[in-house]
C-alpha cells in the first residue's frame, strides 16, 4: 500500500465576515436536519441521494460528486410530486439546492413530522408556528 507522506497545502483563509454579502449570511428559513434517502433524476441518471436538511425553499443533499452550481435536477420527496431544483452551491459530494417552487407549509410540516432528526414543533403548534413562516 502506498502512503503519501506529503502534506496537503492549507486552504486559503476564509474572508472576514465583513466581506461576506449579507444575502449569504442570512437565511430565508430555518434549516431542519434530516437523514432521508430520496430518489433523484439528473442528466438522464436516476439514483438515490441523502437529504441532510430541508426548508420550504431548498435542501442540502449528499451523494452526487459531479454536481456543479447551476445544474438542474429533480428530487422525488416522499408523498409529493417531483420537485425541480437548481444547485446553488456544490462542494465535494455535498450540494445546496434551491427549489423551483417553495414547498407548501403543509407539505413541509408533513415531511418534518415524519423524517426530521429532531422532530421539531410543527406550524400547527401555535407556540412554534412562526418558525415555519416564510
Amino acid at each position: 500500500m502506498y502512503l503519501n507522506a506529503a502534506h496537503d497545502p492549507l486552504p486559503p483563509p476564509a474572508p472576514p465576515v465583513d466581506f461576506v454579502p449579507a444575502a449569504l449570511r442570512e437565511r430565508r428559513a430555518e434549516r431542519i436536519a434530516c437523514d432521508l434517502l430520496v430518489r433523484y433524476a439528473w442528466k438522464g441518471l436516476r439514483a438515490t441521494v441523502l437529504l441532510k436538511d430541508l426548508t420550504r425553499f431548498g435542501a442540502r443533499i449528499e451523494g452526487i460528486a459531479a454536481l456543479r452550481k447551476g445544474d438542474g435536477l429533480t428530487l422525488l420527496l416522499p408523498a409529493l410530486p417531483a420537485t425541480e431544483a437548481t444547485v446553488a452551491w456544490a462542494e465535494g459530494g455535498t450540494a445546496g439546492l434551491v427549489f423551483e417552487y417553495p414547498l407548501d407549509h403543509a407539505e413541509l410540516a408533513a415531511l418534518l413530522r415524519d423524517f426530521a432528526c429532531a422532530r421539531p414543533a410543527l406550524a400547527s403548534d401555535p407556540a412554534e408556528g412562526a418558525r415555519f413562516a416564510a
